[in-house]
């Protein structure tokens, strides 16, 4: 599985993974950024002014395991990664076609359905 996640040009990280070293490795692709901290002191009637870069994990270990619902991952070759929302199939433009597909040509359909509107239900409070 290693070998067929390095050689994608497009990864997707979802969430609901708990291995250390590939959270890990995930992690540091993803990068660190630099945060200017700026301190102040005083003295003897001056004023002293001094910032700092401070290096930080974007995403750390534990940030990727948590990631919730509804958000992922994405690595592109030549692009930084970005944290997207995701839109499940029953909330976008296209929900009516694949229920209709669904209802049409899978066997346990009225299961299915069920299932993906007790999953768009939370999610169609959220974005309002």
């Amino acid at each position: 599985m290693k070998k067929l996640w390095s050689a994608a040009n497009v990864k997707v990280y979802g969430g609901g993974v708990s291995e250390a070293a590939f959270l890990e490795d995930l992690s540091r692709t993803i990068g660190d950024y630099d945060r200017r901290a700026t301190s102040v002191s005083t003295g003897r009637g001056s004023r002293t002014v001094s910032a700092q870069l401070h290096r930080e994990r974007i995403l750390d270990v534990a940030d990727l395991a948590a990631l919730p619902r509804g958000r992922a991952v994405v690595l592109a070759s030549g692009s930084r990664p970005t944290l997207i929302r995701t839109q499940p199939w029953m909330t976008g433009p296209h929900a009516a076609a694949v229920r209709a597909s669904i209802a049409a040509h899978d066997p346990q359909a009225a299961r299915v359905l069920e299932q993906a509107a007790a999953v768009a239900a939370p999610e169609a409070g959220e974005r309002r």
